[in-house]
């Protein structure tokens, strides 16, 4: 496990390039894990902030590590597509050997369960995914959870709103989001509902500026 970057190094957009279609890049609202961290991550899972090592391996340009960086001290970040932060690395093709305590991630929609067997196989700790509620469907998932029930299921009541290849400030969605989250050990919990209200407390001023993709200039001449 590689990655380690010193927090609030650089703005996120800093270095963007763009991954090819097939990589499903829909990146996290930054008060979308903000959000998780203090009503999931904290109290209820039960991560030490302060030594823990959180992996994110499918870090994309940084809008969940950084944000995880925020409040843990050992976050490393690592993708499959060089968009020059983190490390470059394939989850799943690397070895058992590259371990953590903790597993945060928002998966690839068509190789989520992959990433949750690796995920458990190589944390120490638990493991929690950032999925669509559909994502708790079908045959596939239902195997996974046999094999593994979930510690906790933790819905977002308000809705967290993801776009291909950005994150849009202002963005909204039809689509519903969860928390699927393990911990090795842990007896399995009721779901939970993280409260309304979290995007309006839990976005920064500086927020736009680290995360969110430059406006086109426009050109002299043109429309303003």
């Amino acid at each position: 496990m590689t990655g380690f970057l010193p927090f609030g190094a650089r703005a996120i957009m800093s270095s963007r390039q763009e991954p090819p279609d097939g990589l499903d890049f829909f990146p996290t609202p930054p008060w979308a894990t903000r959000a998780f961290v203090r009503h999931v991550a904290l109290p209820l899972l039960g991560v030490q902030s302060d030594i823990d090592v959180v992996w994110e391996p499918a870090c994309g340009e940084g809008h969940m590590a950084e944000p995880l960086r925020e409040s843990f001290a050992c976050v490393s970040a690592s993708d499959i597509h060089p968009y020059g932060y983190g490390a470059v690395s394939d989850f799943l093709m690397g070895g058992d050997d590259d371990v953590a305590d903790w597993v945060f991630t928002n998966p690839p929609f068509n190789v989520g369960v992959q990433f949750a067997r690796k995920a458990l196989a190589v944390a120490y700790r638990g493991v929690a995914l950032l999925v669509r509620t559909a994502w708790l469907h079908t045959e596939e998932r239902y195997e996974l959870f046999r094999q593994h029930p979930p510690f906790l299921v933790a819905y977002y009541v308000e809705r967290v709103p993801m776009h291909r290849g950005r994150w849009e400030p202002d963005g909204s969605t039809a689509t519903d989001y969860c928390w699927v989250c393990w911990v090795r050990g842990g007896e399995p919990q009721p779901p939970m509902w993280i409260p309304p209200g979290q995007r309006n407390l839990l976005t920064r001023p500086d927020d736009a500026v680290r995360f969110a993709v430059p406006a086109a200039l426009p050109l002299f001449g043109g429309d303003a």
